[in-house]
């Protein structure tokens, strides 16, 4: 099985980072919706990394897509990174089936974390200064 990592950024609030290494396929695309479930149902933001991800089938791409919805419904914000160095077969994947415009995708792991950690709506009660 090609390997998934799931770390924590230590921001405020916390941003959970999915990192997809290898070919990913229909075995692996039940660990992946397990894994972003539990980020998204504690309310936490995710980036999933796919620059070291060489191949994402069909499978992958809906739990990616239903994630990014869930991520919508609850005011979480939920983000690809995708190097702009070379074009990938992931690239090609949301080329060819149009949904590349459905994710905000980032070139890098620094600014797509920022991007997801602004996303947050403002804690209950919280009143910016003036």
């Amino acid at each position: 099985m090609a390997p998934i990592s799931v770390t924590l950024q230590q921001r405020d609030p916390p941003v959970g980072v999915v990192t997809l290494i290898g070919e990913h396929d229909a075995f692996s695309a039940t660990r992946l919706e397990n894994e972003l479930a539990v980020l998204l149902d504690d309310g936490t933001g995710v980036v999933v990394d796919l620059r070291d991800a060489s191949f994402i089938d069909s499978q992958m791409l809906s739990v990616l897509l239903s994630a990014r919805h869930q991520a919508e419904e609850a005011d979480l914000g939920f983000t690809l990174v995708l190097s702009n160095d070379a074009y990938t077969q992931v690239h090609r994947l949301l080329d060819l089936t149009g949904l590349g415009a459905a994710f905000a995708t980032l070139p890098t792991l620094d600014r797509a974390v920022a991007a997801v950690a602004r996303a947050r709506p403002a804690p209950a009660g919280f009143a910016p200064r003036s």
